[in-house]
């Protein structure tokens, strides 16, 4: 199997969502307008030492507000940083001519996550991102938890897209073999959906696996070992079965089954 591509060293690292915005120059994160447009959507936003602190106070009064954090990026070549991988974004084919004239990012994180819904944390972070984007400019959106670098003028708040991604490998073991996952749905401590195959169209699979992989954002871990999926055309039935992951980072999925004779691997149909 070909391993994923590494998202270079400086990437950011840790269970936690994170955006990284690129520039070709870094934007001002003290600009009084950027912090303005920060408080009309979340009041108690703030400047702190170079960095924005901009907290989402939630309903459950016995939890600390999650709190989302921009700081800039360690600078483009400072001890490895390089710029984002474009191998595993299929849907965007400006991203390498986007990000080439980057020399600057902007990081956005969470902090005091815990407890929060995975709906709760990607709309928190995306209200952050979605200002940053109109008042910075940015030419890129780097996701480094799922691989994928998204266009800045298609997003929204709460948008999953760049959440979650689908990627695609050729298998070194197997000519005309393909594996297929997707990627983000572990920083909520989810499984992601993966698909070892031939001779079916990978866009379909995509379709497939995306779809599998916003019903469990939005569900849940609610499709239980031996649970079948139907296709996105609802034909087909295909058995789900949790393994280890065919692809780095190693982690526990959900691996669909196409049956014969589409199913690439050696499967344990017996339970």
């Amino acid at each position: 199997m070909t391993n994923p591509p590494s998202t270079g060293a400086g990437a950011p690292t840790g269970p936690g969502l994170v955006a990284e915005l690129w520039y070709p120059e870094a934007p001002d994160l003290a600009d009084p307008g950027l912090l303005e447009a920060l408080r009309a959507v979340r009041p108690g936003a703030e400047v702190q030492d170079g960095s924005l602190s901009v907290p989402h106070p939630l309903d459950d009064p016995d939890l600390p507000p999650l709190v989302t954090v921009v700081v800039p990026g360690s600078p483009l070549g400072e001890d490895g940083k390089t710029l984002p991988d474009v191998s595993q974004t299929w849907d965007w084919a400006g991203a390498e001519a986007a990000l080439a004239p980057c020399r600057a990012s902007v990081l956005v994180t969470e902090v005091l996550a815990a407890g929060r819904s995975a709906a709760e944390r990607v709309t928190s972070l995306g209200e952050v991102v979605a200002v940053l984007v109109a008042r910075t400019s940015p030419r890129a959106l780097h996701w480094a938890r799922s691989q994928r670098v998204s266009d800045p003028a298609t997003f929204g708040a709460g948008d999953v897209d760049g959440v979650i991604n689908v990627r695609m490998f050729s298998d070194a073991h197997d000519e005309g073999a393909l594996a297929m996952d997707s990627l983000g749905l572990h920083v909520f401590d989810l499984p992601d959906v993966q698909c070892h195959f031939r001779d079916r169209e990978p866009g379909e699979i995509a379709e497939l696996l995306f779809a599998t992989a916003i019903y469990l954002f939005d569900t849940g871990d609610v499709i239980e070992d031996g649970n079948t999926i139907s296709g996105t055309d609802g034909e087909g039935r295909y058995v789900c079965r949790r393994e280890a992951s065919l692809l780095d980072p190693a982690r526990l999925v959900l691996d669909v089954d196409l049956g014969e004779p589409w199913a690439a691997g050696r499967r344990d149909r017996t339970s």
